[in-house]
């Protein structure tokens, strides 16, 4: 394999590995800040996101789950646990091992 197609190789990889990090912050991104948004602050009773069950009426109570307010263990604990467990999948499995070439000598400094 030439130098140019392993470099190619090389920057396939670490575009696809950056496109699914990117995809899998932005996912847990949305959830966490409209999920907070829908749950953790009462919303007016003529909403239509309370309408549809979204969102949380005025009247309706925050319930714990685990000592926790509902909305923060679905909408703060659990995606941190899946993004964790997913980051230390990819690291492990997800991240090709290319050869990165020939290491530079130190003796000139950086």
């Amino acid at each position: 394999m030439t130098e140019r197609d392993s470099q190619a190789r090389l920057l396939k990889n670490a575009l696809r590995e950056a496109w699914i990090v990117a995809g899998v912050w932005l996912l847990a991104l949305l959830w966490t800040v409209g999920y907070c948004w829908l749950r953790g602050y009462r919303h007016a009773q003529d909403c239509w996101l309370v309408g549809l069950g979204l969102a949380r009426a005025p009247n309706e109570e925050i319930r714990t789950l685990l000592g926790f307010p509902d909305w923060v263990l679905v909408g703060i604990m659990i995606p941190w646990l899946l993004c964790g467990v997913f980051t230390a999948w990819f690291s492990l499995y997800g991240i090709a091992d290319d050869d990165l070439g020939e290491e530079q000598g130190g003796a000139d400094g950086h």
